[in-house]
């Protein structure tokens, strides 16, 4: 369903388990909370993107979603 990832040398236990709840998500829930999580992370301290990383980021979410409705994967459950 979801794309794999690499962990993170600094990646905690838990981190990786909640990567891993996330991929095993729905597609509109991902998205939901993803869109939760990127408000969020622009109110803390020292954690501010430069519009590269942006860029970059948002490039690997399109190709992302553009691969799983190439597979149909797009369908929602509901």
């Amino acid at each position: 369903m979801g794309q794999t990832f690499t962990r993170s040398p600094a990646m905690s236990d838990t981190a990786t388990q909640l990567l891993e709840t996330f991929e095993s998500l729905p597609e509109k829930e991902r998205h939901e909370l993803l869109i939760a999580m990127l408000r969020r992370s622009g109110e803390l301290p020292d954690t501010k993107l430069s519009d590269e990383q942006l860029v970059v980021i948002a490039d690997d979410l399109f190709q992302s979603l553009d691969a799983e409705e190439s597979n149909g994967n797009d369908a929602d459950p509901g």
